[in-house]
């Protein structure tokens, strides 16, 4: 008996140095892993909150990958996929839909509309948003917001190749600027993409920690032209019924190299509901 009480003390004060290193001394720092006392951990959110997401994978509720957000349909679909924004009474947070009315994607502004957060909505596979956090991020690179980039901020190659440190992926980087268009004058923007310049591969990786080598940005879209109209003394541009109001947000992109084949269109439906029409080789974040 002498040997149990003695076994139990020592395991006793196991477990209470594990606790202490877990949940640290203090009661506020959120139950982290401090990187400084255990290992080689990056200090980043996630890996602090190793044992929470350990518990979603065995509950079935683990985050997922963000592949789904980020492929595009098929090259020769016939159709282009047809979504739903719905933009907050504050005009701060937008909500992404199917046309089923299912919530796919919530974007949040920051105050100063600099920066825009993607998270996935509770019904496409979010549980719990303080552990799983943002999954892209749309950021401007100046003050005067004509410079943007979005990155999806876990990228799947690093995870499928086991790093312990992932990467964020940049997907795309936008241009935007003012034309002059007859007697007006038209916000418009280009989208680059990244490309590789081997000969076996035309898609490439930009990540900080697995990117390809190779890859350089060009240029896929572009904003399709609106045409002026001395009669009405104004820009038009043909949404083919989809947009039912004028806005300084309606636009479409096309392909500089097939004027008049759309591949985005965006147009405003109502106060606050837009139409987001897509297709190859747009992903549904982008």
């Amino acid at each position: 008996m002498a040997h149990i009480a003695e076994d139990k003390a020592w395991y006793s004060k196991i477990g209470a140095a594990v606790k202490e290193r877990v949940q640290g001394p203090g009661k506020d720092d959120g139950g982290r892993v401090h990187p400084e006392q255990i290992g080689n951990v990056p200090d980043e959110p996630r890996q602090w909150r190793g044992f929470v997401f350990a518990d979603d994978l065995e509950q079935g509720v683990g985050p997922g990958l963000v592949s789904p957000f980020v492929e595009p349909p098929a090259q020769g679909a016939p159709k282009e996929q047809r979504l739903v924004v719905l933009r907050a009474q504050d005009r701060l947070s937008y909500t992404l839909r199917d046309g089923d009315g299912q919530e796919l994607l919530i974007a949040k502004s920051r105050a100063d509309g600099l920066r825009f957060d993607f998270f996935r909505a509770p019904g496409a596979g979010a549980q719990n948003a303080s552990t799983d956090g943002p999954e892209f991020s749309l950021v401007a690179l100046d003050k005067a917001r004509k410079q943007w980039t979005l990155s999806a901020l876990r990228c799947e190659r690093c995870q499928s190749l086991g790093k312990r440190q992932c990467g964020k992926r940049e997907l795309v980087r936008i241009a935007q600027y003012v034309e002059s268009l007859g007697e007006g004058q038209a916000f418009l923007m280009d989208v680059d993409f990244p490309t590789s310049t081997s000969a076996d591969s035309t898609d490439a990786i930009v990540c900080e920690s697995c990117g390809d080598p190779d890859a350089e940005w060009a240029m896929q879209l572009t904003a399709r032209r609106p045409k002026w109209n001395p009669k009405h003394k104004s820009l038009t541009l043909d949404f083919h019924g989809r947009c039912n109001l004028a806005s300084a947000k309606n636009f479409q992109l096309e392909d500089p190299t097939e004027p008049g084949k759309v591949k985005l269109l965006f147009g405003k439906v109502s106060e606050h509901r837009f139409a987001l029409d897509y297709r190859y080789p747009l992903g549904m974040i982008q």
